[in-house]
């Protein structure tokens, strides 16, 4: 998930908006608006224009800016300076340009400051309709576990459709947003009007094998015009 699109996600929950109203308002899709939520897709400076508009908020790349926020610091300058000095046990006010531009909440500066070495992921149940929480993964190579940054997200399982794949409600999976069957494996998807977790097989360059297990082995055959592909499942945390 980037983060304009964490904010646009924040900002439409604090306004009570679905995402299916703010489309409306901005003349696109349901999904369309998810999408850019999500990270799928890349958001154009018009459209942030327009979100921010609709939201009454001025989004830019690097997040929000709060100037009647209590809790913040005012700054000009290199961030990670300004880590450095707090780290020291120095307050972040000698090691940057003191020029005040506008009040940033101080949770931003920390986001901002180590934005480079840990990546905020998402958590999300099956609607990816709001956040339920974060974590925070190290950043390698500018790689999270190997994966770009700005897809990585968590899902929360919903049920114990694949348990035979000792896949089991509650579990947590950390997943890569993707729009197509790369290699055969496990995969978030959407079919039927139900969003899912399937093993995926391509059968030939139109037909996919969807295999499911809770407990017995079902498999559905479909065509590839009738399944979206959300992402793919690389790594699952176990509840215990």
């Amino acid at each position: 998930m980037s983060r304009i699109g964490q904010e646009i996600n924040k900002l439409r929950l604090q306004k009570g908006l679905s995402a299916k109203q703010l489309g409306r308002t901005l003349g696109v899709s349901e999904s369309f608006i998810l999408d850019i939520e999500s990270g799928k897709k890349i958001i154009s400076d018009d459209m942030i224009g327009r979100v921010s508009k609709a939201l009454d908020f001025e989004l830019g790349p690097i997040g929000l800016f709060a100037s009647e926020d209590s809790n913040t610091v005012k700054y000009e300058g290199n961030v990670k300076n300004a880590a450095a000095s707090a780290g020291a046990g120095r307050v972040p006010n000698t090691t940057v340009q003191p020029k005040v531009l506008q009040s940033q909440p101080v949770q931003e500066v920390w986001d901002d400051a180590f934005g480079n070495i840990l990546k905020t992921v998402p958590v999300y149940d099956y609607k990816m309709d709001r956040l339920i929480e974060k974590k925070l993964l190290p950043i390698e190579k500018n790689k999270v576990e190997g994966f770009q940054k700005e897809k990585v997200f968590y899902l929360n399982i919903q049920d114990a459709d694949m348990s035979g794949f000792r896949i089991f409600k509650g579990d947590r999976a950390l997943c890569v947003l993707t729009g197509d069957i790369e290699t055969d494996g496990i995969y978030f998807i959407e079919y039927n009007e139900t969003r899912a977790v399937r093993q995926v097989k391509r059968l030939q360059a139109d037909k996919l094998l969807l295999v499911s297990n809770k407990g017995t082995l079902v498999t559905e055959t479909i065509s590839t015009k009738n399944v979206k592909v959300i992402a793919r499942l690389v790594k699952l945390e176990i509840s215990l």
